[in-house]
């Protein structure tokens, strides 16, 4: 089963969602496991908790712990600061390596854009690079995402990223942003527009059922 790296254009727009619509979509089908390598803003939420919730996944083997956990909802570098201490990308890396090393599939979210510091000398695009993992943008369909996206598209490939494609939250398709994006993202497509929906876990069921996830993934389609 192949893995991901979930990230957004832009903050609030519904990445942890995404990340566990495709832990949802891929569980039963192979060992996967959804992983926040660094976890800011735990004073105000806690994705990892998040997604144990949004998905009813009960085995805790679907859930690595982050490498570093902040209680400020701030850049990493910065929240790291604050408590006297540095993100080890080296560490980070070596800690994927051994996941993947043990057969586990990885669904892989970001603390916030490419450029977001991890130290002087690293943005998470190097950490993402180090990785080698697909990247699926999310977005939600509003005023603005057009650019958002598209610069995200343009400095991911200006690091050699692999782009797997991206995602539209709360849709409606009237705005006519995904065939913008279509259009002028260089060979990279909207594959999923997630209309809005009533709450979070019937949207984490909607992308974990869709099509266009399930073939990402490599797992089989729900029968109609």
């Amino acid at each position: 089963m192949q893995s991901f790296f979930i990230m957004g254009a832009d903050t609030g727009v519904g990445k942890t969602v995404v990340s566990a619509g495709f832990l949802k979509a891929g569980a039963g089908h192979g060992n996967i496991c959804y992983w926040k390598p660094i976890q800011t803003g735990t004073m105000v939420g806690d994705d990892t908790e998040e997604v144990k919730s949004l998905t009813g996944l009960s085995d805790e083997n679907h859930f690595l712990a982050p490498a570093y956990r902040f209680t400020e909802p701030m850049a990493p570098v910065l929240a790291a600061e604050k408590w006297g201490k540095s993100l080890g990308l080296e560490e980070m890396i070596s800690q994927f390596h051994g996941h993947i090393g043990r057969g586990q599939s990885l669904i892989v979210e970001g603390a916030g854009g490419l450029l977001a510091p991890l130290s002087e000398k690293a943005f998470q695009a190097d950490f993402m690079k180090a990785l080698g993992l697909p990247l699926v943008i999310v977005g939600e369909d509003r005023t603005g995402i057009v650019n958002q996206v598209l610069m995200t598209i343009r400095c991911a490939k200006d690091w050699g990223l692999n782009i797997a494609g991206v995602i539209l939250m709360n849709s409606r398709s009237n705005l006519g942003n995904a065939p913008a994006i279509d259009r002028f993202g260089g060979g990279v497509q909207v594959i999923l527009e997630v209309p809005p929906m009533p709450d979070k876990r019937s949207t984490v069921a909607h992308i974990a059922g869709s099509t266009a996830v399930r073939k990402l993934l490599g797992v089989p389609e729900i029968p109609t």
